[in-house]
């Protein structure tokens, strides 16, 4: 996201702007901007193209890189601005955040302030869609570009030093093109394949990225030749450009397989346009994309992009409700800190005389630096840690990890081989638990009922796997059709014909099909959904096995033991109280297909627990001494354990319904 001024082009300032304006918009919420994720790839490209051809003019006119001096204008230009927000970021977490929250905030912001970030987000696996509670989650971007910046450089050095004798431009040009060229090509492929293998890792990932790099890059390079092309081909390159960039925007969504070969199509955008304002520097869509609008966006758009995610997520931790508007709002807000910060940070930094002539010691000075927020997060750290040892934030800290020690699920991609038998193992009679993360959190309690009824439980449970048959369900992990759950779900239901149990008990999170709509971003409609529980009932029911749907629990639509730690805390800013409306908690559209789905089948019952969970408007998130929620959907194992004698009884008396209407 930096900009070099040797060569300026106003067009290029406005591209970055439209990039900013696009990343801003899809982390507001904002519907139609699904994929404006896009923006970052933008400014890959933006900065291939510049500090390539920075490096190149350095090393075709001198034959070598002054990596000192380099590193130091990067750290000018990045450094003052990011370490300030860093710094702030932590402040913010310990004074709004819940104490729960604040130890993992801070050892965040460790692994940012020592720029790899991005790797510790694909270790950890995280969601990028998925994780709005982390404010550092948007530097991973970051963390990509300051790698390249390390290791970019050093391949014009190695280039230079193959060298024998004085380099001609022309040969050091060719030479250095095509090692731009093979590892671009590189990249790639790998990121072809991590895509599909490790999405994480090809997403958060550096070398999987750098070939959005290399193609600016090679843009560069080549700029006297492709100046050359026709204005009219200049003016159509730059429309096609805009309109790759405004598709991905406007259609890709979180169930995208990114990076991958969905990445082709804002990279090139962004690379023919490029290539069309080189040869129609006075035509219309050059102009426009010089205006002074979005200029201004595209100066201060480093500075946004670095406070505006910290600034949404604690407007989401203020009050859960936010919505879009609210986000942009907080957007606005960090839109007056950036411009702030390019005034009296980076500006000064980057123009400072004084540390342009001292470059090497720079460098050290800004290793220290970045040390020191090193050392800032980890005394945050600690003092998270005091703060959550007390009797109440203790209480909150078990409720967050309150789910029930088994080896019955592996990981997304592999099931699990371990016995799962529960409840009174030796007993004859059996019943099978079946479902997704929605039937698990329902296992102590059923664990509880076999044990106290003499049933012996056998679960069968898969992450984010549904009991309907959707074979076109796309997992927003892996982003791409879920096929191990297929796969799976239909050696389970044929285990469970076989096993000729007592009773199956079904039970999945709801939200799979759209709340509203008719597509989710799961790739499921409410007649697809519909239908696929319509095939896993009849093949149970047809079986003559009786089969007890559960209806999904309620969505308190927030962070259940997050928002009871920030009330204990007394922290500030406590805009609403820790309950929920059930009529906006549960989904209609899924109770109906699911009545749709067992019409007419004999051997389908419903039990529904929303009522122990809510009686009636606003709920309640603590219940009988027990914490409701561990997330902002999943059961304690607390509660779910003590509402076995409820459960108990509505399981049994469902089968003796199917029982004497089956006679």
């Amino acid at each position: 996201m930096a900009s070099e001024r040797a060569d300026f082009r106003p067009d290029i300032e406005g591209i970055r702007g439209i990039a900013i304006l696009l990343v801003v918009a899809f982390h507001a919420g904002v519907s139609w901007m699904s994929g404006g994720f896009v923006g970052v790839d933008v400014f890959f490209v933006l900065s291939g193209f510049l500090i390539t051809g920075l490096l190149a003019r350095e090393v075709t006119s001198t034959g070598d890189v002054d990596l000192g001096e380099f590193y130091a204008r990067r750290a000018r230009r990045l450094l003052p601005a990011f370490l300030v927000v860093v710094v702030a970021t932590i402040a913010l977490a310990l004074w709004i955040y819940a104490p729960i929250d604040q130890r993992p905030i801070a050892a965040h912001a460790r692994n940012v302030a020592l720029h790899y970030g991005n790797v510790a987000f694909a270790r950890e696996a995280v969601d990028y869609h998925a994780s709005s509670g982390n404010p550092f989650l948007h530097t991973w971007s970051l963390a990509v570009e300051e790698q390249f910046y390390i290791i970019w450089p050093l391949l014009f050095v190695v280039m230079a030093r193959l060298e024998n004798g004085e380099p001609t431009t022309a040969r050091m040009t060719r030479r250095l093109g095509i090692g731009i060229a093979v590892t671009g090509a590189l990249s790639f492929i790998v990121s072809l394949w991590l895509t599909r293998a490790a999405q994480p890792w090809a997403f958060f990932g550096m070398p999987t990225r750098i070939w959005e790099f290399a193609l600016g890059g090679l843009i560069s390079f080549d700029a006297a030749r492709l100046s050359k092309i026709s204005t009219k081909s200049g003016t159509l390159l730059q429309a096609s450009g805009l309109a790759a960039i405004a598709g991905a925007s406007l259609f890709y969504n979180q169930a995208t397989p990114y990076p991958g070969l969905a990445a082709v199509v804002p990279v090139l955008g962004t690379a023919v346009i490029l290539v069309g304002g080189m040869a129609t520097p006075a035509g219309a869509i050059t102009r426009g994309l010089g205006t002074s609008g979005l200029r201004w966006f595209g100066r201060v758009s480093y500075s946004w992009y670095l406070w505006h995610w910290p600034l949404v997520g604690l407007g989401a931790v203020i009050d859960w409700r936010i919505g879009v508007a609210g986000r942009l709002a907080w957007s606005g807000v960090a839109l007056v800190l950036a411009v702030l910060t390019l005034r009296f940070v980076e500006e000064p930094a980057r123009h400072s005389s004084w540390l342009r002539e001292r470059s090497y010691s720079l460098n050290l000075v800004a290793l220290g630096a970045s040390l020191s927020a090193v050392l800032i997060a980890y005394g945050a750290m600690l003092v998270a840690q005091r703060r959550v040892s007390s009797p109440a934030q203790r209480l909150y800290t078990a409720a967050r990890e309150d789910g029930m020690e088994h080896d019955c699920w592996g990981s997304l991609l592999e099931n699990a081989t371990a016995p799962c038998v529960f409840g009174d193992r030796n007993a004859k009679e059996t019943v099978v638990l079946m479902g997704d993360s929605h039937a698990e959190h329902w296992l102590p309690a059923v664990d509880r009922i076999g044990k106290e009824r003499g049933w012996k439980v056998i679960a069968m449970v898969k992450p984010a796997c549904p009991v309907a048959d959707v074979p076109e369900l796309v997992n927003g992990r892996l982003k791409r059709r879920y096929t191990e759950c297929t796969t799976w779900r239909r050696a389970m239901l044929r285990r469970i014909v076989g096993l000729r149990p007592m009773a199956v008990i079904l039970s999945s999170y709801d939200h799979y099909m759209p709340a509203r709509g008719k597509l989710s971003e799961s790739g499921v409609t409410p007649a697809t959904w519909r239908d696929g529980l319509r095939r896993t009932y009849s093949l149970l029911s047809s079986a003559r096995i009786n089969t007890i749907v559960m209806r999904d629990v309620p969505q308190p639509g927030f962070d259940v033991p997050a928002c009871l730690s920030r009330r204990a805390a007394g922290a500030p800013f406590r805009m609403r109280e820790c309950e929920y409306d059930r009529d906006e908690s549960v989904s209609p559209r899924a109770i109906t297909a699911q009545n749709e789905a067992a019409r007419g089948l004999d051997r389908v019952a419903f039990v529904d627990m929303t009522g122990r969970l809510c009686a009636r408007s606003p709920c309640a998130v603590a219940l009988r001494g027990a914490v409701v929620y561990r997330d902002d959907d999943h059961l304690t194992a607390t509660f779910s354990r003590a509402e076995a004698p409820v459960l108990g009884d509505r399981i049994s008396a469902a089968v003796s319904r199917l029982e004497r209407g089956a006679r």
